[in-house]
């Protein structure tokens, strides 16, 4: 009985010393941590930031959802890093999908954690598949900052009014 109990335990230890950890690549790593931010702030208050600065026609949203989706953008027509004088993939097309989630930090302070997915598109011909591609993230990068300067001129302008002085 005690042999039988022993080869048990030795087999299940052994089994779970097996298994290797699938770890996750520095590189994805930084794209899923480039993708999202928290602000601490008003749910509502992010929301109407994130749609002041958002210049692309809007395909479908909904606040209760906390999500923003945009239609496709051409390439040659969409957002450019300054360091970049046309786009990395001329022929191709990207729409947004921004996620709003809600959070507490403590017992009194809202977040919201914004996520932002740029779906590229890349088309080599009217036959070939259509092939997607990364983002490179400055595009996210900067709709944080624009959604973060927002916030922060609003909460100016809320305190402003309050002390008139």
């Amino acid at each position: 009985m005690k042999l039988l109990s022993l080869l048990i335990t030795a087999f299940l230890l052994s089994g779970c010393g097996s298994q290797t950890l699938q770890s996750e690549s520095p590189e994805a790593i930084i794209e899923r941590a480039s993708q999202q931010k928290i602000f601490y702030a008003p749910y509502d208050e992010v929301w109407k930031a994130a749609h002041s600065i958002i210049k692309y026609t809007i395909a479908a949203e909904n606040q209760d959802f906390g999500v923003i989706e945009t239609d496709y953008i051409k390439a040659v027509d969409g957002w450019l890093p300054p360091f970049r004088t046309k786009p990395q993939y001329p022929s191709s097309r990207y729409k947004l999908v921004i996620s709003f989630a809600r959070g507490k930090k403590g017992e009194v302070q809202e977040t919201v954690r914004v996520t932002i997915e740029k779906k590229i598109e890349v088309f080599k011909d009217f036959i070939s598949e259509v092939k997607t591609v990364n983002s490179d993230g400055f595009e996210e990068k900067t709709i944080f900052y624009r959604i973060e300067r927002e916030l922060v001129i609003a909460k100016a302008i809320k305190k402003a009014s309050e002390n008139p002085n």
